[in-house]
């Protein structure tokens, strides 16, 4: 009985650990978001809303090719496969923030400075996509060592330094645009320096091109989805300001940073923690015997639970937080006109708490193409759902537009996990393992 207290313990710490880490680098990241709305004008908030999105879609890009591939792979191995796999990541983030800085540079010099589509404020991000590409791949090599201590650790560090920077800023009222952009690059180098010095790496002692020789079964096909999950994300800040205003998309980007950061942050902390142990249950469930039928129950057995768990948040999520973010909008004079846009924005939230499941088994299973294909479908109705609503309804019908494509993206997902489960599981003729044998009265548990 000890020994099972003493093990449910570590797993409540490392559980803990991840989500407190979650916590702490969404903070980090939606501090940009949450600050410009309340300390710029509104003109400047969308410029800003507009060159994170830029930034997110390069730093989401590099965690598809690196950050997902350790945590789908990397947690399978222990040792020096493992350290190897890290050390390549590290060298193949490193050489993907080279590239992004010279994209943003040339962007912000090219770009004409007019228009609602405006990306001046790009140049602030240019010199800090190393190190906030090289920290995102050192929280996936901690968390895939399933080590989410030592994740909490450098982010804690990058959290802090863009805290008291940005109070400073708020002190001497030197708040901009750039600024805050700057300070949040300014914290991912200080979280990367804590990690290279305490784990005695270089970013260039690895190689980029063993990284994708090892991993392109993964890496090419989480790239491609990437792609399309980003350019959907990117599109929608486009096409909203384009369409509509700079006003609009911020406000849209203040209520989704309100209201659907927070799911979005959950998520990620949760498919961090699950896709590792999805994948080694996978890994073991395509060996022959005992052991692999009871792996790949284990794997469906995660899923059923965790489905459950989220669509019963999702439904109190709706329920609590719909009215809560209503009302508060409401009496704010700066983004009263946004208050409809809680609803369609809280039901996206709990469409997406309930797919992470089967989104977790998938990556555990490393069905890539079928992860790509869901993506596609789910991004081509979001767009469509967008446009269509903005042309027809506003902001507030560009709102319900992205609901039905998030609602069609997780039919399709369920519909693909239903279809992967026929290869999960030893071979057909594999023995059934024997139940266990009841323990004799009085025997220690």
């Amino acid at each position: 009985m000890l020994r099972r207290l003493q093990g449910l313990g570590g797993v409540s710490r490392f559980v803990g650990a991840g989500l407190l880490d979650q916590v702490v680098i969404a903070a980090a990241n939606s501090a940009n978001t949450l600050l410009g709305g309340i300390l710029l004008p509104k003109e400047q908030f969308g410029a800003l809303a507009l060159a994170l999105a830029v930034g997110y879609f390069a730093m989401y890009l590099n965690r598809a090719i690196v950050g997902d591939v350790l945590l789908a792979l990397a947690s399978r191995y222990d040792g020096e496969p493992r350290i190897r796999l890290a050390r390549n990541g590290l060298a193949t983030a490193l050489c993907s923030g080279l590239v992004t800085t010279v994209v943003f540079v040339v962007l912000w010099s090219a770009w004409p400075n007019r228009g609602e589509i405006d990306l001046r404020q790009l140049i602030w991000l240019a010199p800090f996509m190393v190190p906030i590409m090289l920290h995102d791949t050192a929280r996936c090599d901690y968390l895939a060592d399933r080590r989410p201590d030592k994740a909490l650790g450098i982010d804690l560090v990058w959290a802090g330094t863009q805290a008291v920077m940005v109070a400073l800023m708020i002190v001497t009222h030197s708040s901009s645009a750039g600024g805050l952009l700057a300070v949040w690059g300014l914290g991912a180098t200080a979280g990367i320096t804590v990690y290279l010095i305490r784990e005695r790496r270089l970013p260039w002692q690895g190689s980029p091109k063993a990284w994708l020789t090892e991993t392109r079964h993964l890496s090419s096909w989480f790239t491609i989805t990437a792609i399309v999950a980003q350019v959907q994300v990117l599109a929608i800040s486009f096409v909203v300001a384009g369409r509509l205003s700079k006003v609009d998309l911020g406000n849209l980007r203040f209520v989704q940073t309100v209201q659907l950061q927070p799911v979005q942050n959950l998520i990620t902390a949760i498919q961090s923690l699950v896709v590792p142990r999805a994948s080694r249950n996978a890994a073991e469930a395509a060996k022959p015997g005992p052991e692999g039928i009871a792996a790949a129950e284990a794997l469906r057995r995660q899923t059923r639970m965790l489905a459950t768990a989220f669509a019963v948040l999702g439904a109190l999520m709706v329920l609590i937080v719909w009215p809560v973010v209503s009302f508060a909008l409401v009496h704010t004079h700066k983004f009263a006109e946004a208050a409809p846009l809680a609803l369609p924005i809280a039901l996206q939230g709990a469409v997406y708490l309930l797919q992470v499941p089967f989104t977790a088994a998938m990556r555990g299973m490393h069905r890539a193409r079928m992860l790509f294909v869901q993506y596609v479908v789910f991004a081509v109705v979001s767009i469509s759902g967008l446009t269509l609503g903005a042309t027809y309804g506003g902001l507030h019908g560009a709102a319900w537009g992205l609901l039905t494509g998030s609602t069609t993206g997780l039919i399709c997902m369920m519909v693909l996990y239903g279809y992967a489960l026929k290869w999960v599981g030893p071979p057909a003729g594999s023995p059934v393992p024997a139940p266990a044998a009841p323990k004799p009265s009085g025997a220690p548990v």
